[in-house]
């Protein structure tokens, strides 16, 4: 059994050379990458896969996918399914990737979704302890391999906070399903995102997006163009609000830690 290849992925990333983390035959993406995981030795997932479809995908690039052996902006994109929710600290993952993603090139990330998967009954992670784990290295409470439990909203609320622009949310994935999808433009200094003003007006219009991951959800009541100065606009203030969120996850970080002082834990 292989799961289906997403279209939006295609779309996006056909022609490009990339890195996908943690990838596997049975849920391949049809993509050109490199395969990136901490062995090439048989695990109880690597059995699994070939349970699924008689093969498992070669491993191109061992090592931790949070800690990559490349050179900034190397890659045109980094893909992964299914994994982000396996690193104690998703915030160091996510800028290890950014890191070596070229400018104009994409984040694609699809998580499980709280409420389609076997972490139904799990408590959602908040911004607030996953910034604690980030800061401290705390390690988190781990069931079935998850180390967060996420919905779409909690996922687009991390990404603002890490003041990145979100080109597309899909609450549902094209891919297998049981997730959700967020594609992340990585913009460094003045190097332009790669096709900003249509990705603008899709996630304005698309059915797939949810009303929420409508950046204007988190800016002013504006209704910009699409002219660029407009954009610019945009962006500046999504970025203001994404420093405001980081300073109010900061205060619940300290209040917790001043409350667990107070209660003799540290």
């Amino acid at each position: 059994m292989k799961f289906k290849e997403s279209a939006l992925a295609h779309k996006l990333l056909d022609g490009l050379e990339g890195l996908e983390i943690g990838g596997s035959a049975h849920n391949s993406f049809g993509l050109k990458t490199r395969n990136v995981d901490n062995t090439n030795e048989l695990t109880c997932f690597k059995q699994e896969e070939i349970k699924l479809c008689g093969t498992s995908l070669p491993v191109d690039i061992v090592s931790p996918g949070d800690q990559l052996p490349l050179e900034d902006n190397s890659v045109d994109f980094v893909i992964s399914s299914h994994v982000i929710e396996h690193f104690p600290d998703p915030i160091k993952a996510l800028r290890e990737w950014y890191r070596v993603v070229k400018p104009g090139g994409y984040l694609y990330i699809i998580a499980p979704h709280k409420e389609r998967t076997f972490d139904k009954e799990r408590p959602r992670t908040t911004l607030a302890e996953l910034i604690e784990r980030h800061e401290t290295g705390k390690q988190p409470e781990t069931i079935n391999e998850h180390c967060s439990v996420w919905i779409t909203e909690d996922f687009v609320e991390l990404i603002h906070w890490l003041g990145w622009n979100i080109l597309h949310v899909q609450d549902t994935d094209d891919k297998v399903g049981n997730g959700f999808a967020i594609v992340v433009g990585v913009s460094k200094g003045s190097a332009p995102q790669l096709n900003a003003v249509a990705s603008f007006a899709k996630r304005s219009s698309s059915p797939l997006q949810p009303v929420w991951a409508n950046p204007q959800r988190f800016t002013p009541a504006v209704q910009p163009s699409l002219a660029g100065p407009d954009l610019d606009q945009l962006n500046k203030l999504q970025k203001e609000n994404a420093q405001l969120r980081r300073a109010i996850a900061d205060l619940i970080v300290e209040k917790q830690t001043l409350k667990d002082m107070a209660q003799g834990h540290v």
